[in-house]
């Protein structure tokens, strides 16, 4: 949805910059005048300077850092601390300066007299719409202390995977950058030298040799070529991945993936589905949960799953029935959730669920490392033996015609 930014004068008479989504920028200026507010600027803003004007062009806070933020902020709802005085102080203890810039301006909205999930929607590229999905559910009779300690839980088993992950997929990058250098190092400086004693001493070369000799020089003296063609390709790459087509088709193309596919399709369904739970043991009506977690989906097909669930909900389905006509869900969520239903206790099924995938996901991760190790060094292997043979032909005809 279109984030646009507003500089307006509210009814205390301050002047106030602010940020709403809208489909359209009528839309935003009646939303805005709806709250009495007076619209001085509007203009429609792109992610990036969204980012500039919620971080100051600052880095982007990361997970863990929310997470501990709403972490204090729970513990400072529940020993009684004003609201406004808390995300004061929370502003004041963060690490991160764009977080910090956020809590200042969710303080201010709050002091004028906005809601806490008003104030929260409109800092978006920092607060998760989870976050504003469980501030109206306390804004509405619940417990603002407890449901910010389930969002700090849902954002810290979140940011855990992403840890996980990460730690796994350091070692195979460390190997396959140091595997290029030591090829490049071979073809740019190491066999030119052969090849100069190998015309030296009249020797014939195999044709492996001159592709390689050739390509080396090509690498040194059109270097710039080489640069501009990686960077043209990754600049269409991303160009066609930002678009809806192109972010599907890799959306696709990554779940059907060997391995990495199931990984990928448990660490998606675990975090939608962690949402999902943290949202309904909350009190968000089934549809407005299910809307949330859509648009926490990094896959646009599990995205699109979960808005298809959402409409047959609202139409009167149930859940379970729900969830089976978008054909993406495994037997076992299904079971959960009918399971669920039946019982009255869906949130801690689908929790369980959650865990059940993460012990899954760990799993999965840990053995994806032990395959990509063998395959790397059968690879390395394979790059060197083939440059070292290249060198080696040569030099036995060498000694061959010496003798």
């Amino acid at each position: 949805m279109p984030l646009y930014s507003c500089r307006t004068i509210a009814p205390s008479g301050t002047l106030r910059e602010t940020k709403i989504e809208a489909e359209s920028e009528t839309l935003a200026r009646s939303m805005v005048q709806g709250k009495g507010e007076v619209v001085l600027r509007i203009r429609r803003v792109d992610s990036d300077s969204a980012g500039r004007a919620t971080g100051g062009g600052r880095r982007k806070p990361t997970t863990e850092d929310i997470a501990s933020a709403f972490r204090q902020m729970s513990i400072l709802a529940r020993a009684g601390i004003p609201l406004v005085e808390g995300l004061s102080g929370l502003a004041e203890n963060c690490r991160s300066e764009a977080l910090r810039d956020a809590f200042n301006r969710v303080a201010a909205d709050v002091s004028q007299g906005a809601a806490l999930s008003e104030a929260f929607a409109q800092q978006p590229h920092v607060f998760p719409a989870v976050a504003t999905d469980m501030a109206k559910v306390a804004e509405a009779g619940g417990d603002l202390s407890k449901s910010l300690a389930r969002l700090a839980d849902h954002l810290e088993k979140a940011a855990e995977i992403k840890r996980k992950i990460k730690s796994a997929l350091a070692y195979p990058i460390v190997v396959v950058c140091i595997s290029l250098c030591a090829v490049l190092a071979l073809v740019t400086f190491i066999l030119p030298r052969f090849m100069r004693l190998f015309k030296t001493m009249g020797v014939k070369v195999p044709w492996t040799t001159n592709m390689l000799m050739a390509f080396g020089h090509l690498l040194v003296s059109r270097w710039y070529v080489f640069v501009l063609l990686i960077a043209l390709a990754g600049y269409l790459v991303r160009r066609y991945v930002r678009t809806r087509h192109g972010k599907r088709k890799l959306d696709a193309i990554v779940l059907k993936l060997p391995i990495i596919g199931d990984i990928a399709t448990k660490v998606i369904l675990s975090r939608t589905l962690a949402s999902l739970s943290t949202l309904l043991a909350s009190g968000v009506p089934m549809v407005q949960a299910l809307e949330t977690s859509a648009s926490a989906a990094d896959n646009l097909i599990v995205k699109e799953a979960l808005q298809t669930a959402r409409d047959r909900v609202a139409e009167g389905s149930s859940t379970s029935q729900a969830f089976r006509s978008t054909e993406l869900f495994p037997s076992l969520v299904l079971q959960m959730i009918a399971c669920g239903e039946k019982t009255g206790d869906l949130p801690a099924l689908v929790d369980h669920v959650c865990a059940m995938y993460e012990q899954e996901t760990d799993i999965k991760v840990k053995a994806l490392t032990t395959v990509i190790e063998p395959i790397l060094i059968v690879g390395l292997g394979l790059i060197v033996g083939f440059i070292a043979v290249s060198v080696v032909l040569p030099i036995y005809s060498l000694v061959g015609g010496i003798k």
